[in-house]
Parts: structure tokens; sequence; C-alpha cells
């Protein structure tokens, strides 16, 4: 039995919150205004309603096993072979998902802060990062995500009130740059597929009850698809469509436009650490995922022989594409894309079968 400790809902939500936030402070929100131009916050606004759907399908799954976690619900509803097979694809997405934006965070810090320094090196600072994090367990990373949230909530409040002056109104005319039927698809394929309720599936265990899972959850989702959209706003109202969408890190370039007076300049390098806060806690969680998968699937009762393992192979997969370009298009293009399998197919999959086949325990009212 592999042990994982105990969260709370203060550490859940924490730890789903900073994860769900990963991916504004890349080049995303940029995309979203390119693919939606004035209505690119719509994408999110959309999405996130999608992905709350998305999650009450993954808690109606689990709700019906809450003795388990969703790597032991498939295989009890689909057998050990098929099992098996559903099992691996999770695995497998998180193996890419976190091989992706090792990449992708590593570029992020050669713009940002270490043009010169070689991206086989940079790739090694989030690695080790992920591997002392996942020695430790999950539940010392539900911690440091409890005392993190804090620092990055207020870093985020202080920077939307901060952008403010420069905000201009009519940069988010007209409206309806694109019409609604492109805006549903484009929201629905690429933002609302999220990992977050497929990662609280895989430690449900660790929460204190199913009901903590669901209210840990909901409410990450919830406030993490406001402060997207938000994020988005303000970078479009701040520099307009045409310039917004040519940024290759438009939260960096928000940040670079926070003064204060004449003596407190480039406070960008403090928003540099909410920035890698998030970031080391999201490929840290998502490596655990992936880890903690296979160990289950191979009833190993410890976790940690697979993290070398793992590692090189996210690290070679990572290392793969030539350039940023190519890692962009392969998380915006395909990550995203077949997102849909693991993150909402399957597990409704599994919901339907469980029910049809009356597999797992009937839950009680009030649970």
């Amino acid at each position: 039995m592999i042990r994982e400790g105990k969260i709370g809902f203060a550490e859940g939500f924490a730890l789903l919150f900073l994860s769900n936030l990963a991916r504004i402070f890349l080049a995303d929100p940029a995309i979203a205004i390119e693919v939606g131009k004035n209505m690119a916050w719509a994408l999110y606004a959309i999405g996130t309603v999608v992905s709350l759907f998305e999650f009450w399908i993954i808690a109606s799954l689990m709700r019906r096993h809450q003795n388990v976690t969703i790597v032991e619900a498939s295989e009890q509803i689909l057998g050990p072979y098929l099992g098996l097979l559903c099992n691996l694809v999770f695995a497998a997405f998180f193996i890419y998902e976190e091989s992706i934006l090792m990449r992708r965070y590593s570029e992020a810090i050669l713009t940002a802060a270490l043009p010169d320094t070689p991206i086989s090196l940079v790739l090694m600072m989030p690695l080790i990062t992920g591997i002392a994090a996942c020695f430790y367990g999950l539940e010392t990373m539900a911690r440091v995500a409890r005392v993190s949230v804090t620092f990055v909530v207020l870093g985020l409040v202080i920077l939307f009130v901060s952008v403010t002056r420069f905000v201009d109104v009519t940069n988010i005319y007209p409206l309806w740059s694109m019409d609604a039927k492109t805006i549903l698809i484009e929201s629905v394929m690429k933002y609302s597929l999220v990992s977050e309720g497929l990662l609280a599936a895989v430690i449900i265990q660790t929460f204190g009850g199913w009901q903590y899972f669901w209210r840990s959850g909901i409410t990450a989702l919830s406030l993490g698809g406001v402060i997207k959209l938000i994020v988005a706003l303000l970078i479009l109202l701040t520099f307009g469509v045409h310039v917004a969408s040519e940024e290759l890190l438009p939260f960096f370039n928000l940040s670079r436009l926070v003064t204060f007076g004449r003596f407190f300049q480039r406070i960008e390098s403090v928003f540099l650490l909410t920035w890698a806060m998030v970031g080391f806690i999201k490929l840290a969680v998502t490596f655990y995922a992936a880890v903690v998968i296979l160990a289950r699937v191979f009833r190993l009762p410890d976790f940690r022989p697979l993290l070398w393992i793992v590692s090189l192979l996210c690290f070679i997969v990572s290392i793969l594409p030539p350039d940023l370009p190519t890692a962009v298009k392969l998380d915006v293009a395909r990550l995203r894309t077949w997102t849909l399998m693991p993150t909402v197919l399957l597990p409704l999959l599994l919901l339907v079968l469980s029910k049809v086949r009356k597999v797992g325990e009937q839950p009680e009212d009030g649970t």
C-alpha cells in the first residue's frame, strides 16, 4: 500500500488551484488573444464552465468508488487488462504534460533571466525539483502549496490593482470579433480541458473524504478560471489585440509595467518568484501523478524507485522539440486535443459502465 499522507480542504484546494494557474505565466494568454481577438476573455469564461462539468463527471465516478483511486476504479470496472490499458493512458498523459511543460517553463526562464544558458541545463532545474518534491511526498507538496497560495494570490491582487492605470477600455471593442460557434468550439477544445480533475482522482485517498475532494476541486477550478479570465482581460485591455498576441510572456511583460515611485522599479523580479512557485508546484504534482499511477498499476509498495526512470523519460521527451514554437505547438495543438480522451471521454465511459454494470458502492445520502 502506497502511503501518501493526509491533506485537508485547504491543502487540497491550494494544490489544485496553483496547478490550474500554471499556464497563465506562459504564452497561453497571448495565444488565446490571437485566436479569440477581443473575445479572448470569453474563451476562458466558457472554458471554466465546461471544466466544472468535466470535474463533475470525475467526481460522480469517484463518489461510487470512494475507497479507491481512479486507478483501482478503472480496473474494477473494465477488468484487469482493459483497466491496465486505461491506466497506462492516464500515466502517458501526465508524462507528456510534464515533459512539454518542463520545456515551456525552461524556455521561459531562458527568455526572462538566463538567455545564455544551455536548455539542457535549465531543464535539470524543474526535473531535480520534481524528484525532490516527490521523494518527500504529496503531503509535503500540499503543505508548501498552502503556504505559497497566500503569496501568489497577494502578488496577483497587487498586480491587478497596479496595472489598472494602463488599461484602455477601447481595446475590448469590437465585442463580437468572432462568431459564437468558433468561440464555443475553441473554448471547449482548448480552454476547458484541464488535468486537475484527473489529478484529484489520482490522489483522492489523501483527502479527508469525498466531500473534501469535491469541495477542493470545484473551488480550485472556479477560482482558477476567474483568475485566468482576469489575467487575459487585463493583458487585452493593456496591450491591445495586436501587441498582446505577439507577446512571448505576456504576464511577465504585464508585471514590468508595475512601478512604485522613482525608487521602486523593475518589480517584475518579485513576480518572478510567484511565477516560479506556481510553475514548480505544477511540475512537481504532475510528475507525482505519473509516478504514482505507474506504481499502482504495477502493484509496487512504494513509488520512489520509479522516480529516476520516469524523470529520465520526461527529460528525453522534453528535449525532443527542436525549438520553443514546436514545443508550444505540441502543447496547444496536440496535448490539449488529446487531453479530451483521459480527462473527459475515459472518465465518462467509466462512469456509464459503472452504473450499467452496477460496479462500486452506492453513494449514501449526504455524501
